[in-house]
């Protein structure tokens, strides 16, 4: 019988906070307390258990250490599952429980190597909105351009040329808003931001295309700039830079703009990055 992870132990998701995990353990602690079984061998080992689930979780450096092996024996058991007969695939899958398969829906199964995607960031649709918004207001007033009239009108100076200044300035807006609309589904086609096991990937561009790659042991800085815009939608530009070498040479730098949840990124990037540098110790 497959053995729950740590996470199924205490009946919440790979993704729970501290505070979660906290109440989770508690509550199965004053469950299997012992004082409740005087005498209960296997309630006590219970008990010591929760304990040391907790400790495990609680604590972030050996909390990342654990989720690094689970990420990796997904990823082998994904790489090896095609090899594997059509009955072993059956009585495996009918071994998973309903929350181990939720958690593998959240993590990407794709291998770089030997190396295991813990997170891939997206473009953000808020380009779609503005490029819609520019080329329906164009589109309103080249239709209905009385407004727009009756304003240019109340200069005399430009009395007889009105239409040829709408026409003209509905056009470039016209313009602009497809340029925004096709630089948005550019994007997004073309642009990957992936955290691994061992790097930050940053792939831009279709015809000249570029690939930034920095190891999370090289890693010195990310920085976010949401804007108000992006504070609202939840999008903004990230900038991640790596260390130079002894001799100055290095710094390879990652500068994105328009990404989606630009702060969970980061959060997944930095617990990554934690785990790394826990095994190197």
């Amino acid at each position: 019988m497959k053995k729950k992870t740590l996470y199924e132990f205490l009946s919440i998701e790979p993704e729970a906070t501290p505070e979660e995990i906290k109440a989770a353990a508690q509550k199965l602690a004053r469950k299997f307390h012992p004082s409740k079984y005087p005498g209960n061998e296997k309630v006590a080992e219970r008990f010591q258990k929760i304990k040391l689930v907790y400790k495990i979780l609680a604590n972030p450096k050996k909390r990342a250490a654990y989720d690094a092996i689970l990420a990796k024996k997904m990823a082998q058991e994904m790489e090896s599952s095609p090899n594997s007969s059509s009955s072993t695939k059956t009585s495996q899958q009918s071994v998973l429980t309903k929350k181990t398969l939720q958690t593998q829906k959240k993590v990407v199964h794709d291998l770089i190597g030997n190396e295991a995607i813990v997170y891939q960031a997206k473009i953000h649709w808020f380009g779609y909105l503005k490029a819609f918004l520019m080329i329906s207001i164009a589109a309103y007033f080249w239709f209905d351009p009385t407004w727009l009239k009756m304003q240019i009108n109340q200069f005399e100076f430009w009395d007889d040329n009105w239409w040829w200044i709408i026409n003209m300035s509905l056009q470039i807006m016209l313009g602009f808003g497809v340029f925004i609309l096709f630089r948005t589904l550019h994007k997004q086609l073309t642009t990957k931001l992936i955290i691994t096991t061992e790097r930050t990937i940053a792939k831009m561009g279709f015809i000249g295309k570029q690939q930034v790659n920095i190891n999370h042991a090289k890693f010195e800085h990310i920085e976010i700039k949401p804007g108000i815009l992006g504070t609202i939608f939840r999008f903004g530009t990230i900038k991640m830079r790596s260390a130079k070498g002894s001799r100055g040479v290095g710094g390879l730098e990652i500068h994105l703009s328009q990404i989606a949840s630009p702060k969970q990124f980061e959060k997944r990037l930095m617990r990554v990055i934690k785990q790394s540098a826990y095994h190197q110790i």
